[in-house]
């Protein structure tokens, strides 16, 4: 079994990209080489700005390149749970942005001809406990009333429609959601920003940041940029470059394996229909089949770095969802880190000291960080100073934000109480 992820393994060719050395300048240096910042840098290329991506490992090595490949509407909270929060208009107003992410994905695939075996598969969430289903029926309902796309309601007795299982309780079909391979996106997106003369180091973590007579110096350890503006896109990944993203952004852990590859047969009676699935269970499991005819299930414990128990765990609810993959053999299993808030929302703004950053998707930031990326642009280029609620939001230091890792484990086990209890 292979710890390099099905993504990694099954890349399109890699291109190799220098380290930084010595010094550069440029208009706008942007760290992180993900879906955020690659966005960033190619719609301010084509805006006619300079940008430097510096990126600690390689493009897309991060959670761009490690998720379970599903481009999904949508944020953490419900369409509901928005419009209780701050009104119809405005959760109308997020999901049209949500929708719009998806087109941009889409449009960029096609635009700049990206490999990336990008298809239409819509997903169904599917309710761990009764309690979830019918929740889903008020959201279905309030959603094909208000929100002008139509969710369909799948009864526990037509679930079977979906997914060879008897594991849930009902689920809520969505039409507009894609699979895709998420690293091929990455790295193809890259090649597009470089092809309007974006320039990006691998291999060049940043160890510190200056700012000086209106500037901003990244300096890195064989190098540094000198720019006008500073782009942070590094979510889950930021450490300690920024105390405001370090206390504001909890990084939580998700595993995925994936099977060795499956007969046809097998795959088409596991997902009749070739939708992607997740779960109501407060560990979020989530599966999908794959370009290659495997089935990559992912989710489980938030805790980083468990290591063998935690890949048990996962397979284990693959086990329950799907009894008959019981022997089935693991070819692949990877994790990495997703990006919280304290809010479960994203943020996109701009730092006292003027850094600009975008973070915090929530397990939903395969399609949202592209449409981010080019948000970023528009306000670093004064385009446009909207940044929606996402701007409006705060990045709320945790409680307790230097000892991170007893709020994971705190988190885990109250999730775990949750889903235990009926």
């Amino acid at each position: 079994m292979s710890t390099l992820s099905l993504w990694a393994a099954t890349a399109n060719p890699k291109k190799n990209r220098p380290v930084l050395m010595g010094d550069e300048n440029t208009d706008v240096v942007i760290v992180g080489a993900g879906f955020t910042g690659i966005s960033a840098s190619l719609h301010l290329q084509k805006k006619g700005y300079n940008t430097i991506v510096l990126e600690q490992e390689t493009v897309g090595w991060g959670a761009s390149g490690r998720n379970g490949g599903m481009l999904l509407p949508g944020y953490k909270p419900t369409l509901v749970e928005l419009a209780d929060k701050w009104g119809l208009d405005e959760a109308k107003q997020l999901n049209e942005l949500s929708l719009e992410s998806l087109q941009l994905v889409e449009q960029l695939i096609n635009d700049y001809q990206i490999d990336c075996s990008l298809q239409k598969t819509g997903h169904v969430v599917s309710a761990f406990k009764a309690k979830h289903f019918e929740g889903m029926k008020k959201e279905s309902e309030y959603v094909n009333k208000h929100f002008g796309y139509e969710t369909k309601i799948i009864e526990k007795n037509q679930m079977g429609e979906v997914i060879h299982s008897t594991a849930y309780h009902g689920g809520l079909e969505d039409p507009l959601s894609y699979s895709f391979h998420p690293l091929n996106y990455v790295r193809g997106l890259a090649e597009a920003a470089e092809s309007h003369g974006a320039k990006i180091y691998e291999k060049s973590k940043v160890l510190n940041v200056k700012r000086d007579s209106g500037f901003v110096e990244v300096f890195t350890e064989s190098g540094k940029v000198k720019a006008k503006e500073l782009i942070l896109a590094t979510d889950a990944y930021s450490e300690k470059i920024m105390k405001p993203l370090h206390r504001g952004i909890l990084s939580i852990s998700s595993q995925i394996i994936a099977t060795e590859i499956l007969p046809e047969s097998t795959l088409k009676r596991l997902l009749p229909k070739g939708h992607m699935i997740f779960d109501t269970s407060n560990f979020l499991y989530y599966f999908r089949r794959t370009p290659d005819s495997r089935i990559a299930f992912g989710g489980g414990d938030i805790i980083p770095n468990r290591g063998e128990s935690a890949y048990n765990e996962v397979y284990d609810a693959m086990i329950k969802v799907y009894p008959e993959l019981k022997g089935c053999k693991v070819s692949y299993r990877w994790d990495g880190l997703i990006g919280v808030t304290r809010d479960m929302f994203p943020v996109l703004g701009r730092m006292e000291d003027g850094t600009f950053f975008a973070a915090g998707y929530c397990g939903h930031g395969a399609s949202l960080a592209t449409l981010f990326g080019k948000l970023l642009a528009q306000y670093v280029v004064k385009e446009s100073e909207d940044m929606y609620r996402f701007g409006e939001m705060k990045l709320k230091p945790f409680p307790f934000s230097s000892q991170k890792g007893l709020l994971i484990n705190l988190a885990s086990k109250y999730h775990r109480l949750l889903d235990w209890l009926a």
